[in-house]
Protein backbone atom coordinates (compact mmCIF):
# COMPACT_ATOMS: atom_id res chain seq x y z
CA UNK A 1 0.00 0.00 0.00
CA UNK A 2 1.29 3.63 -0.81
CA UNK A 3 1.58 5.03 2.60
CA UNK A 4 -1.31 7.77 3.74
CA UNK A 5 0.38 10.45 5.62
CA UNK A 6 -1.36 12.89 8.05
CA UNK A 7 -4.60 10.52 8.06
CA UNK A 8 -5.73 7.91 10.53
CA UNK A 9 -6.59 4.46 9.92
CA UNK A 10 -9.80 2.73 10.93
CA UNK A 11 -8.35 -0.65 11.83
CA UNK A 12 -6.27 -3.19 13.04
CA UNK A 13 -2.67 -2.29 13.49
CA UNK A 14 -1.14 -5.77 12.31
CA UNK A 15 -3.45 -5.78 9.12
CA UNK A 16 -2.50 -2.24 8.57
CA UNK A 17 1.34 -2.32 8.77
CA UNK A 18 1.64 -5.84 7.13
CA UNK A 19 0.42 -3.66 4.21
CA UNK A 20 3.10 -1.10 4.75
CA UNK A 21 7.07 -1.38 3.13
CA UNK A 22 9.73 -2.13 4.98
CA UNK A 23 11.76 0.44 6.66
CA UNK A 24 9.19 3.29 5.95
CA UNK A 25 8.73 4.26 8.93
CA UNK A 26 10.95 6.95 10.78
CA UNK A 27 9.93 6.85 14.73
CA UNK A 28 7.09 5.36 16.52
CA UNK A 29 5.16 6.30 19.35
CA UNK A 30 2.57 4.60 20.86
CA UNK A 31 0.18 2.89 23.80
CA UNK A 32 -0.80 0.01 23.36
CA UNK A 33 -3.72 -1.78 25.61
CA UNK A 34 -2.01 -3.22 28.72
CA UNK A 35 -4.12 -6.24 28.97
CA UNK A 36 -5.81 -5.14 32.41
CA UNK A 37 -9.29 -6.06 31.26
CA UNK A 38 -10.96 -2.99 33.32
CA UNK A 39 -12.62 0.04 33.19
CA UNK A 40 -10.86 3.20 34.06
CA UNK A 41 -12.26 6.19 36.00
CA UNK A 42 -15.35 7.05 37.61
CA UNK A 43 -17.03 6.60 34.33
CA UNK A 44 -15.55 2.78 33.44
CA UNK A 45 -14.13 3.61 29.82
CA UNK A 46 -13.29 0.68 27.93
CA UNK A 47 -10.66 0.23 25.63
CA UNK A 48 -11.24 -2.60 22.75
CA UNK A 49 -8.61 -5.48 22.44
CA UNK A 50 -7.58 -4.51 26.49
CA UNK A 51 -8.14 -8.57 27.59
CA UNK A 52 -5.42 -9.49 25.57
CA UNK A 53 -2.02 -8.89 27.11
CA UNK A 54 -0.14 -10.17 23.64
CA UNK A 55 -1.73 -7.64 21.53
CA UNK A 56 1.13 -5.19 22.29
CA UNK A 57 3.57 -8.11 22.04
CA UNK A 58 2.49 -9.57 18.64
CA UNK A 59 2.17 -5.62 17.25
CA UNK A 60 6.07 -5.03 18.04
CA UNK A 61 7.04 -7.52 15.26
CA UNK A 62 5.39 -5.49 12.36
CA UNK A 63 6.85 -2.53 13.87
CA UNK A 64 10.28 -3.84 13.77
CA UNK A 65 9.53 -4.27 10.03
CA UNK A 66 8.40 -1.27 9.29
CA UNK A 67 10.88 0.73 11.30
CA UNK A 68 13.71 2.16 9.21
CA UNK A 69 17.21 1.30 10.37
CA UNK A 70 18.76 3.15 13.48
CA UNK A 71 15.45 4.09 14.64
CA UNK A 72 13.54 4.11 18.13
CA UNK A 73 10.22 3.05 19.16
CA UNK A 74 8.74 4.36 22.54
CA UNK A 75 6.29 2.05 23.90
CA UNK A 76 4.07 3.12 27.25
CA UNK A 77 3.14 0.51 29.38
CA UNK A 78 2.64 0.00 32.95
CA UNK A 79 4.32 -1.39 35.86
CA UNK A 80 2.24 -4.56 35.87
CA UNK A 81 3.03 -5.37 32.24
CA UNK A 82 6.43 -3.95 32.08
CA UNK A 83 8.03 -7.53 33.30
CA UNK A 84 6.14 -9.67 30.81
CA UNK A 85 6.55 -7.06 28.00
CA UNK A 86 10.39 -7.03 28.58
CA UNK A 87 10.58 -10.69 28.66
CA UNK A 88 9.02 -11.03 25.45
CA UNK A 89 10.96 -8.29 23.41
CA UNK A 90 14.41 -9.34 24.86
CA UNK A 91 13.08 -13.56 23.74
CA UNK A 92 11.18 -12.85 20.59
CA UNK A 93 11.97 -9.96 19.04
CA UNK A 94 15.22 -8.01 17.80
CA UNK A 95 14.69 -5.13 19.33
CA UNK A 96 16.92 -3.92 21.71
CA UNK A 97 15.82 -2.05 24.91
CA UNK A 98 17.98 1.06 25.51
CA UNK A 99 16.19 2.77 28.50
CA UNK A 100 13.05 3.36 30.68
CA UNK A 101 11.67 6.78 30.74
CA UNK A 102 9.31 7.63 34.16
CA UNK A 103 6.95 10.17 33.21
CA UNK A 104 5.87 11.90 36.60
CA UNK A 105 2.95 13.50 36.54
CA UNK A 106 2.04 16.48 38.63
CA UNK A 107 -1.40 15.06 40.15
CA UNK A 108 -1.84 11.17 41.16
CA UNK A 109 -4.42 9.74 40.02
CA UNK A 110 -7.71 7.66 41.35
CA UNK A 111 -7.38 4.51 43.25
CA UNK A 112 -6.88 3.61 47.21
CA UNK A 113 -3.74 2.77 49.33
CA UNK A 114 -1.14 3.79 46.72
CA UNK A 115 -2.44 6.21 44.29
CA UNK A 116 -0.97 6.33 40.48
CA UNK A 117 1.34 9.25 39.80
CA UNK A 118 4.08 8.22 36.69
CA UNK A 119 3.75 5.59 33.91
CA UNK A 120 6.54 4.19 32.13
CA UNK A 121 8.04 4.36 28.64
CA UNK A 122 10.31 1.35 27.23
CA UNK A 123 13.18 3.23 24.54
CA UNK A 124 13.20 0.32 21.80
CA UNK A 125 15.69 0.72 18.91
CA UNK A 126 16.32 -0.90 15.87
CA UNK A 127 19.92 -0.37 14.96
CA UNK A 128 21.82 2.48 16.49
CA UNK A 129 19.53 5.80 16.73
CA UNK A 130 20.99 8.93 17.19
CA UNK A 131 19.15 11.40 19.39
CA UNK A 132 18.90 15.30 19.19
CA UNK A 133 18.86 16.54 23.02
CA UNK A 134 21.12 17.05 25.39
CA UNK A 135 18.67 17.12 28.12
CA UNK A 136 16.48 14.75 27.71
CA UNK A 137 16.21 13.18 30.89
CA UNK A 138 15.21 9.64 31.93
CA UNK A 139 12.17 11.28 34.53
CA UNK A 140 9.74 13.77 32.32
CA UNK A 141 7.57 15.68 34.22
CA UNK A 142 4.66 16.81 32.22
CA UNK A 143 1.16 17.61 32.29
CA UNK A 144 -1.43 15.35 34.03
CA UNK A 145 -4.69 14.67 31.64
CA UNK A 146 -8.61 15.42 33.55
CA UNK A 147 -10.24 12.53 32.56
CA UNK A 148 -13.89 13.57 31.98
CA UNK A 149 -16.67 11.54 30.13
CA UNK A 150 -15.03 12.77 26.79
CA UNK A 151 -11.49 11.73 26.84
CA UNK A 152 -9.68 8.71 26.38
CA UNK A 153 -8.95 7.03 29.38
CA UNK A 154 -5.48 6.62 27.94
CA UNK A 155 -4.84 10.01 26.60
CA UNK A 156 -1.23 11.10 26.77
CA UNK A 157 -0.64 14.86 26.72
CA UNK A 158 0.93 16.41 24.15
CA UNK A 159 3.82 18.00 25.47
CA UNK A 160 5.28 14.76 26.38
CA UNK A 161 5.14 13.52 22.70
CA UNK A 162 6.54 16.70 21.32
CA UNK A 163 9.62 16.32 23.68
CA UNK A 164 9.82 12.27 21.97
CA UNK A 165 9.88 13.90 18.66
CA UNK A 166 12.32 16.91 19.48
CA UNK A 167 14.53 13.96 20.35
CA UNK A 168 14.11 11.22 18.05
CA UNK A 169 13.28 12.96 14.71
CA UNK A 170 12.80 15.75 12.72
CA UNK A 171 10.76 18.13 10.17
CA UNK A 172 9.59 16.16 7.27
CA UNK A 173 9.84 12.67 9.09
CA UNK A 174 7.08 10.04 9.04
CA UNK A 175 5.94 8.46 12.70
CA UNK A 176 3.32 6.40 13.02
CA UNK A 177 1.32 5.35 16.01
CA UNK A 178 -0.23 2.40 15.45
CA UNK A 179 -2.75 2.59 18.73
CA UNK A 180 -3.43 6.28 18.32
CA UNK A 181 -6.52 6.45 20.71
CA UNK A 182 -7.75 10.35 20.51
CA UNK A 183 -4.72 10.69 18.67
CA UNK A 184 -1.62 12.68 21.48
CA UNK A 185 0.79 11.96 18.56
CA UNK A 186 -0.51 12.94 15.68
CA UNK A 187 -1.16 16.82 17.21
CA UNK A 188 1.99 16.65 18.22
CA UNK A 189 3.14 16.08 14.81
CA UNK A 190 1.31 18.62 13.76
CA UNK A 191 2.58 20.47 15.97
CA UNK A 192 6.49 20.17 15.22
CA UNK A 193 6.02 19.64 11.00
CA UNK A 194 6.32 15.90 11.25
CA UNK A 195 4.27 13.82 9.26
CA UNK A 196 1.94 11.15 10.82
CA UNK A 197 -0.06 7.83 10.36
CA UNK A 198 -2.34 7.08 13.26
CA UNK A 199 -3.84 3.34 13.04
CA UNK A 200 -7.32 3.40 15.94
CA UNK A 201 -9.46 0.23 15.64
CA UNK A 202 -12.21 1.92 17.83
CA UNK A 203 -14.30 4.07 15.11
CA UNK A 204 -15.45 6.23 17.96
CA UNK A 205 -11.99 7.18 18.66
CA UNK A 206 -10.85 7.63 15.10
CA UNK A 207 -13.69 10.30 15.21
CA UNK A 208 -12.15 12.07 18.05
CA UNK A 209 -8.55 12.15 17.10
CA UNK A 210 -9.39 13.85 13.91
CA UNK A 211 -11.23 16.42 15.37
CA UNK A 212 -8.65 17.23 17.77
CA UNK A 213 -6.25 17.29 15.17
CA UNK A 214 -8.50 19.59 12.48
CA UNK A 215 -8.91 22.15 15.89
CA UNK A 216 -5.55 22.96 15.59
Amino acid sequence: MDILKNQIINGDCQEVMRQMPNNCIDLIITDPPYGDDTGYGWNNKKIKNNKNPLVNCQALVECYRVLRKNATLYNFTNWKHYPFLVEFIMKYTNFKIRHVIVWKKHNFGLGWAFRHQYELILVLEKGKPKYNLKNFSDVQTCSHINHDKENHPHQKPVDLIVKMLEHSSKEGDIVLDPFCGSGSVCMACEQTGRRWIGVELDEEWVGVAEARVVRL
